[in-house]
């Protein structure tokens, strides 16, 4: 079975970690509190590079969503076209996330999760601002994160 991109960086290994657990967390900067996204070795504002892991409530602003028509990874070729969405944090930072079929489209107010895809690593989805997430209502987030172990 293809599965989704493997490699990520040392620095994501803490979204990984807490999508583990059912957290949204992202990287704040100890020196100036910015809240960055993608993570990274450095602040985005200062360079400082003492950065913590921190829970967010992941609401935001749907800004943009588009379809990835073609992937040079095995996984996603077979399953285009493919859902993503642009959004805008309340934290701060704006984030690319794969879209839930039940989100409305931009502008609209959704809620960002953090999950462990089939290859292991954190992946974000953008899920309606309103009501519980149902992931199981979009059949290519289940099979994305569903537990290898389940395979």
């Amino acid at each position: 079975m293809n599965l989704p991109p493997t490699v990520r960086s040392n620095a994501a290994a803490g979204l990984t970690t807490a999508a583990s657990a059912g957290r949204l967390e992202l990287q704040v900067c100890a020196a100036c509190n910015a809240v960055q996204y993608p993570p990274r070795e450095a602040c985005h504002v200062c360079l400082g590079t003492e950065l913590q892991w921190r829970s967010q409530e992941g609401g935001g602003e749907l800004l943009a969503v588009t379809r990835i028509r073609v992937s040079h990874n095995a996984y996603f070729k077979e399953r285009l076209p493919w859902p993503v969405a642009l959004v805008r944090l309340d934290c701060g930072p704006t984030v690319m996330a794969h879209l839930h079929v039940d989100c409305p489209p931009p502008p609209a107010r959704v809620r960002v999760q953090a999950r462990v895809d089939v290859s292991g690593g954190g992946v974000l989805i953008a899920f309606p601002a309103e009501g519980a997430p149902d992931i199981s209502r979009d059949l290519r987030l289940v099979e994305l994160t569903r537990r290898q172990s389940a395979l």
